[in-house]
């Protein structure tokens, strides 16, 4: 996770219990890179950041 402590991570998608964030931690890198660039692209365009 490019040394981004659990815990961050888990803040930053708005979780509160640890747990929630533990239960994905386990998910290969590139399964969650992937998501996070589709549900980011999905936001930004909603925003109208991206064409």
């Amino acid at each position: 996770m490019d040394n981004v402590p659990l815990a961050t991570i888990g803040k930053l998608l708005g979780h509160v219990l640890p747990e929630t964030t533990a239960r994905y931690a386990h998910l290969a890198d590139d399964v969650i890179g992937d998501a996070a660039q589709r549900v980011s692209g999905a936001l930004a365009q909603a925003m109208g950041l991206r064409a």
